[in-house]
């Protein structure tokens, strides 16, 4: 988990998310308050060092002051090999990014992208490149949540001590 420290430290700004796949990944970009999130596109990751170029030039165009991607973790808590390619291309990205890089627990953002495209009368089978932008966005808008919940949290103890 992110400590609220480093939440309380991340200036304004758009925030990329990335849901991280073998195949493809999705994107999904905050507004510039830290309030919502939206779907932005889908890569094709054809190799790592492509996939980290695309999202570098994706930051450098939209000024983002960071990073989430979005974290695998098994249902019993555990990495699984699937978490540690995530993880290893966190590392990868974290290293020639001058922006924050965090982790954020993923758990059900995919089956939740799907059920609204359903929701829609859409199938996932036939909207895969838009299943992992909504993913992407889920994934966001969790860590947006959190952000803002500990920043108004950190607002209501400093009113009380003042």
């Amino acid at each position: 988990m992110i400590s609220n420290s480093l939440l309380n430290d991340l200036p304004s700004g758009r925030i990329l998310s990335v849901d991280y796949g073998q195949i493809r990944i999705g994107l999904a970009m905050s507004d510039p308050f830290q309030i919502l999130s939206s779907p932005l596109c889908t890569l094709k990751n054809s190799s790592v060092q492509k996939s980290i170029n695309e999202i570098l030039d994706i930051v450098k165009k939209h000024e983002i002051i960071a990073i989430v991607i979005g974290l695998p973790i098994n249902m019993n808590g555990t990495i699984g090999n699937v978490a540690k390619d995530v993880q290893n291309f966190m590392n990868i990205l974290a290293q020639k990014t001058h922006v924050s890089v965090f982790s954020w627990d993923e758990r059900w953002t995919t089956v939740s992208a799907e059920k609204s495209l359903i929701a829609k009368n859409k199938s996932p089978s036939k909207n895969r490149d838009r299943i992992d932008q909504i993913a992407s966005a889920f994934l966001l808008q969790a860590f947006l949540d959190r952000l803002n919940h500990v920043r108004n949290n950190k607002k209501t103890l400093s009113d009380t001590n003042s």
